[in-house]
């Protein structure tokens, strides 16, 4: 039994963390886990391998975007390193960062959970006692063949988590076992609404794809942008190739609230406002536009800026000019309506598709065309960019006039330029906003669709499997799956658990199974996170170490490491390949893999005829597609090369102005406004039609009333030793970041008080974190950065995910991590 209560485990140093894990163990908080010292005792190294060592094949699957191949070095059948895996087509993805390299200490951690457990004591108090697989299994399915009995299959729900991006062991890994579980259960997915704006934006703007320029071209770029990101820290490999693009010429620029890494190895550092990307923008638009440098010739071609808007805010078509609609294809070879807009053609004078058209005009339109009252979209977004100047920008972004004219003519004169952005700019109440307007920046100065021009962030899939038919296989004897039940947004979770309806209609959420996450650490607004987990009736967790979510679990799963089962990593945004995962060493203690798991929850509701399938089934079902055919990759074909390519994929995926829109162009104004989710807003819909629109932050806005009281706002950002709160367990990397810290700029630290090493509180209406201060002068004024991802008995007290907010923009279900304001209390 354990009991974390009765345990002193904050703040203790690296130093006494083996012992401070052996108290820890005996006290509770680690009881199931192994120590440092006894990681190893379990296995029973094979006597006729002594002195050999063997290579398997391995890979990063955590969701830091990159997916690095490794080599798993076993000695003595124990894993002792790890390398850079070789890619003789191209060597230059081989990279390794300091995560990739402690493997080896997570598979031996003094955190590993080792055998299952059940729930003894309150929930979040840590008190387990131990059980065995068959109970574990049995009490989960006896619950939830309950609950399906009594209220249906949406009683059950699944956080889809993103710590393991693998097809056997992932949660959102596409087409993975898990999602295949639920589909067959019928239960409900609670989505993490985690980095949504970027691709709800991109999404918006370019059409449904990967927008990702391969590295391949970055050395022919003249200039390439950071913007708001984190590469130096996050995605070290990115950060390799937008140096190498710098020594082969291209000018690196970095944008960013605070001087960082990036920064320092950059040729121009921009520092702007937090959240007030937007509004420089439209001040790099303003001057663009006085100075003519926009490209019009790509607009009129390859955007929607010639467009006719009725009075609805529906484009003109074809159709209301008596023209009927026809059917055709889509690029995905879906049946689809074709309709095509009308615009204004110059060279004719009249009103024709944009297909045909010989010059779609951007200036001079009629104000009613064959009847309709009309309005250029050109003309509405030259009418928004005309309410700002590089003055007026400069006062809301604090970037200088000059420097916002200077990026007007690197945009507009100095091109090709490539944007990188990852998530940083996500993190904001207004990021959908900022990253339309990104977007439309490249679109309207042609710094996209071209060659060494466009976007440097946003892949998704590998684009090469049969996720669905993963999903929806049927059971060995033909039957099909009952089919997913509801997604439940983020926010709306603890409303449903608390009242047990939605929209005031009942909605029974009995039990919920978290696998491949942490949610108590990751999720914003910690407290409203743990009063969900105290009031469902039945939670599982499934894990490697004891995480804070797993403290709260009724019954307590180990999962083994990556490194001791096979499986395919197949979610990577910056890299063409897939990466295949060998059975380096057996699972240590009772740990199982993850398609172990859900193949056992599995066939033990009842569904056994559903997961007749072994690891080989299911990885050869995803790779039966018409692409992984073309590229000649197999299950068996994997097991011998370790990665595949996708050659499909293109390197510059919007050339000569192609976008993936059924117009074929990048938008500008968008017809009829959906939201991502509903909990019964109120849409401002003027917001939304088109994109060149901009509004500040809630809390991060330096003018925001909440300001008077809370006077700070705070970024998280990653660390270079976690991913998340991965690798919270591995000791020796606490050399490099030992505790939670929170970084104060100079003159703020002196304004309240505070030297470095001052233990300060961070706290608002919603929670508060107790912490370090350090001092440093590359952080902005009235701006905290405390590095994320410690536990939250890692810190002095509280927990920096307590002072977020859950709220969404009211059309893009984004959870905002840097969007708060706290005031600061020194201790």
């Amino acid at each position: 039994m354990t009991d974390i209560a009765s345990s002193n485990s904050r703040g203790f140093s690296r130093r006494s963390f083996i012992a401070g894990a052996a108290a820890l163990t005996a006290a509770g908080v680690l009881s199931g886990c192994s120590s440092n010292t006894g990681g190893l005792a379990p296995h029973t190294a094979d006597s006729s391998k002594a002195g050999t060592e063997e290579i398997f094949s391995g890979s990063c699957r955590s969701q830091c975007i990159q997916g690095c191949n490794l080599n798993v070095h076993v000695r003595d059948g124990q894993i002792v390193r790890t390398t850079a895996g070789h890619i003789e087509e191209e060597p230059f993805y081989e990279h390794i960062c300091p995560k990739g390299l402690s493997h080896p200490a997570r598979v031996y951690s003094a955190g590993r959970l080792q055998y299952p457990m059940r729930r003894v004591g309150e929930r979040g108090a840590g008190e387990f006692e131990r059980i065995s697989w068959d109970e574990a299994i049995q009490e989960i399915t006896d619950k939830w063949k309950g609950y399906r009995e009594e209220y249906g299959p949406e009683s059950i729900a699944f956080f889809l988590g993103s710590g393991n991006t693998a097809v056997l062991g992932g949660g959102t890994a596409d087409g993975s076992v898990m999602q295949h579980l639920q589909t067959v259960m019928g239960a409900c997915s609670v989505l993490p609404d985690r980095d949504i704006a970027f691709q709800s934006a991109m999404v918006k703007v370019f059409g449904p794809g990967s927008a990702f320029v391969s590295p391949l071209e970055w050395n022919g770029a003249n200039h390439i942008v950071i913007w708001g990101c984190n590469p130096a820290v996050s995605c070290k490999r990115m950060m390799h190739f937008y140096l190498d693009a710098k020594d082969a010429g291209a000018q690196l620029t970095t944008i960013d609230i605070q001087y960082n890494t990036n920064a320092a190895k950059s040729d121009w550092f921009v520092p702007v406002h937090p959240a007030t990307d937007g509004a420089l923008v439209f001040g790099i638009l303003s001057e663009v536009l006085a100075q003519g440098w926009q490209d019009t010739e790509f607009m009129r071609a390859h955007s929607e800026a010639p467009f006719l808007v009725k009075e609805d805010n529906t484009f003109l078509r074809m159709s209301d000019l008596g023209v009927a609609p026809t059917t055709g294809k889509n690029a995905y070879g879906m049946e689809v309506t074709i309709d095509p807009e009308v615009v204004w053609d110059e060279a004719t004078q009249s009103a024709k598709s944009h297909l045909e058209a010989e010059k779609p005009a951007l200036e001079n339109v009629p104000e009613e065309v064959e009847g309709f009252k009309v309005r250029l979209v050109w003309d509405m977004a030259l009418e928004a960019i005309g309410k700002w100047t590089p003055e007026k920008a400069s006062e809301v972004t604090g970037v200088s006039v000059e420097d916002i004219k200077r990026l007007a003519r690197m945009y507009g004169q100095e091109g090709p330029v490539l944007t990188g952005m990852n998530q940083g700019l996500n993190h904001y109440f207004n990021a959908i906003y900022t990253y339309d307007l990104i977007f439309l920046l490249m679109v309207v100065t042609g710094n996209i669709g071209k060659e060494s021009a466009g976007l440097i962030s946003g892949g998704g899939s590998f684009g090469i499997s049969n996720s669905n038919g993963c999903i929806n296989q049927p059971s060995s004897k033909g039957e099909k799956p009952a089919g997913p039940g509801r997604n439940i947004n983020w926010t709306a979770l603890y409303g449903i658990i608390h009242d047990q309806e939605l929209l005031g209609k009942p909605f029974p959420l009995k039990s919920l199974y978290c696998s491949c996450t942490n949610i108590v650490s990751n999720q914003t607004e910690q407290n409203e996170t743990i009063k969900s987990l105290k009031e469902v009736e039945f939670l599982v967790v499934e894990e490697m170490t004891m995480s804070d979510t797993a403290l709260y679990a009724d019954i307590l799963l180990p999962a083994c490491h990556w490194f001791e089962c096979e499986d395919l990593r197949v979610r990577s945004y910056n890299m063409p390949y897939l990466v295949y995962n060998d059975k380096a060493t057996e699972p240590l203690y009772e740990s199982k893999s993850d398609f172990e798991i859900y193949k056992m929850i599995g066939s033990a509701m009842g569904f056994e005829d559903f997961f007749d399938f072994s690891e080989k089934d299911y990885i050869s079902l995803w790779l039966n597609s018409p692409v992984a055919k073309k590229e000649g990759i197999t299950y068996d074909s994997l097991r011998e090369t370790k990665i595949a390519r996708n050659h499909q994929l293109k390197e510059n995926p919007f050339m000569g102005g192609k976008f993936f829109h059924q117009s074929g162009r990048a938008k500008m104004w968008t017809e009829k406004v959906v939201p991502e989710y509903n909990l019964g807003q109120e849409i401002d819909e003027s917001k939304e039609h088109l994109l060149f629109y901009w509004e500040p932050a809630r809390e991060a806005n330096l003018e925001a009333p909440i300001r008077e009281k809370y006077p700070f706002s705070v970024l998280g950002e990653h660390m270079r030793t976690r991913n998340h709160t991965q690798w919270w367990d591995v000791d020796y990397m606490k050399e490099y970041e030992r505790q939670p810290i929170a970084r104060f700029n100079p003159d703020d630290a002196k304004e309240l008080g505070i030297s470095e090493g001052d233990t300060v509180r961070l706290y608002n209406d919603r929670g508060s974190v107790t912490l370090l201060a350090t001092i440093n002068s590359g952080q902005a004024p009235k701006t905290i950065n405390c590095p994320r991802s410690f536990l939250t008995r890692e810190h002095i007290d509280g927990d920096f995910a307590t002072i977020s907010f859950n709220d969404y923009n009211q059309v893009t279900r984004n959870q905002c991590y840097f969007d708060q304001a706290v005031a600061v209390e020194k201790l």
